[in-house]
């Protein structure tokens, strides 16, 4: 009978993560792993605590009894715990581990799109750091103990504002505070910052060089133009070599023109490396503090792949490399 508890768990797992997603909450696999957790953990408490001293117990008035000590096969007799609670308890350190592990300190990112590219390509595998900006709770993502801020220049995984269910990796562009311009017509940016010292804070036009047109990156009929992107860090990005206008589509903020934005308290400004083909905070705003997971740091894995196609090789070279 053993043999079919891991099937019913996996399948009641399922059942229960598919309910959980239809309702599109944010931090599912969360929920899903405290839930198995506290079971398991119930389980294995009520064995050790209950089911086995009152096991011992009854070894112990049968020797008594019969006047001989029992061997090992006469006592797994006597009320031998099912196989069924023992595997349910024996799953309960694993869990524990990988709760903790992942809810406070690290947690695996697949990179499901080419908008981070070529910094972050399709099938690459990052390591997010939960810890980077405070110690959260899993569930609400209120800060426990606060620990850092992001920078200008990290690149962070967040619940995506307009699908909170769903996380999203982008470069953070503006702190609290920051002035973003964008000027869509050359790709170019500028940040003024919100804190200078004493000084007056002067706007910080990013520079532009080694541009190239590199067809590993092809998007809208065309190979991506690209260059190095010196600002905050120094970085590479995509352009399209064919300009578009999005200004109609542009998130508005009242008080600045489309294509700037000065980024409130709390929250912060976000955008793709590849800038023709991000759907980011150009777009829908910004991201609060609450909604960042973490910060991502490395490559462990980088799978030769495209966009809904299957691998076909491993992409030796990114190996746990560090993100830039």
């Amino acid at each position: 009978m053993s043999k079919f508890f891991l099937p019913i768990l996996l399948v009641s797992g399922y059942i229960l993560w598919k309910v959980l997603d239809n309702l599109a909450l944010p931090n599912t696999f969360s929920i899903l792993l405290i839930i198995f957790t506290l079971i398991a953990g119930a389980t294995w408490c009520y064995n050790r605590f209950s089911l086995e001293p009152k096991r011992q117990r009854q070894i112990a008035r049968l020797e008594q009894r019969s006047g001989k000590t029992l061997n090992e096969e006469e006592r797994a007799q006597v009320e031998p715990i099912s196989e069924g609670s023992e595997f349910i308890a024996s799953l309960f350190p694993v869990l524990a581990i990988v709760l903790l592990v992942r809810s406070f300190l690290f947690e695996p990112f697949q990179i499901p799109s080419g908008s981070m590219e070529p910094s972050l390509r399709i099938g690459d595998f990052v390591v997010v750091e939960k810890y980077a900006y405070g110690i959260k709770d899993p569930i609400f993502q209120n800060t426990l103990i606060p620990v850092g801020e992001p920078k200008r220049g990290d690149v962070v995984v967040f619940k995506a504002p307009p699908q909170p269910n769903v996380d999203y990796i982008k470069r953070v562009v503006g702190l609290p505070g920051d002035h973003i311009k964008y000027d869509q017509a050359n790709g170019t940016l500028t940040v003024t910052p919100a804190k200078c010292g004493s000084a007056v804070c002067a706007p910080e036009t990013y520079q532009y060089s080694d541009a190239k047109a590199n067809p590993d990156f092809f998007y809208h009929g065309n190979a991506q133009i690209e260059m190095t992107e010196k600002g905050a860090v120094n970085h590479q990005i995509l352009l399209n070599p064919v300009r578009f206008y999005y200004d109609a589509a542009y998130y508005k903020q009242a008080g600045n023109p489309p294509g700037e934005w000065t980024v409130p308290a709390g929250e912060y400004f976000v955008m793709g490396d590849n800038r023709d083909s991000s759907d980011d905070s150009r777009f829908w705003g910004f991201v609060p503090e609450k909604a960042l997971v973490g910060k991502a740091s490395w490559i462990w894995l980088s799978l030769d792949k495209k966009a809904n196609e299957w691998p076909t090789g491993i992409r030796t070279e990114r190996l746990f490399s560090r993100i830039p």
